[in-house]
């Protein structure tokens, strides 16, 4: 049976590694840093599923979506968006979602390799081993499981403090330019009150000429 390609669009190197590890035994692993390089390998390749982040630079994962959709080899191919800002995902795109699946954050390697498997329909692979491989096995994947958590939950963590300061940057800016603004609006107000009485002094001034020239 032919292996079937995953592509993951991630600009998070330590989440694309940790993806790629968690299915380099069952399915070939391609990788992109952004929205941009994601579609361009994607139009090259034509994986059979895309995992695709939703908080990027550039690009984010609903403009990606838009302009994988807009291919016409890419129009079927399934997609799982996945984020730890599932807010920042349902406030671009409300929920059910249409078109695509969702996995939130930190997920365990379990549940992504299910949701995959449920996707593109292949069953998991199966390897006859003695008991003491098993024991070893176990421990590799609870290993395996809590170095998954822990790559997503700092990532998680790096993401909100990022939404938060640049909120914070924002809102400093959002003020600063109603400062700004109420300072124009004064100045425009003060301007054309100067012009006025500017004009005023110039009508007095030429009253005063004409009374010369009167007197003179």
């Amino acid at each position: 049976m032919t292996t079937k390609t995953v592509l993951v669009i991630d600009d998070s190197i330590m989440i694309r590694k940790m993806v790629a590890s968690i299915l380099a035994d069952q399915f070939e692993v391609l990788e992109a840093k952004d929205g941009i390089t994601g579609l361009e390998t994607a139009k090259k390749h034509h994986p059979d599923l895309i995992l695709l982040d939703f908080v990027m630079p550039k690009m984010d994962g609903y403009d990606t979506l838009q302009a994988i959709r807009r291919e016409e080899s890419l129009k079927s191919t399934p997609v799982i968006m996945m984020s730890g800002l599932k807010e920042q995902v349902t406030s671009r795109i409300p929920e059910p979602f249409v078109g695509f699946d969702f996995i939130e954050k930190p997920f365990e390697a379990d549940a992504l390799l299910s949701q995959i498997r449920k996707t593109l329909q292949v069953a998991p692979a199966v390897v006859p081993q003695t008991a003491s491989e098993d024991n070893t096995q176990l421990i590799l994947h609870k290993l395996t499981a809590i170095e998954t958590l822990l790559i997503q939950g700092v990532e998680n963590l790096i993401q909100r403090e990022v939404v938060t300061r640049l909120s914070g940057v924002n809102q400093r800016l959002d003020s600063q330019e109603v400062h700004s603004k109420n300072l124009e609006a004064r100045i425009e107000k003060l301007t054309t009150e100067l012009e006025q009485h500017t004009r005023g002094l110039a009508l007095i001034l030429n009253e005063l000429r004409q009374i010369r020239k009167h007197l003179g």
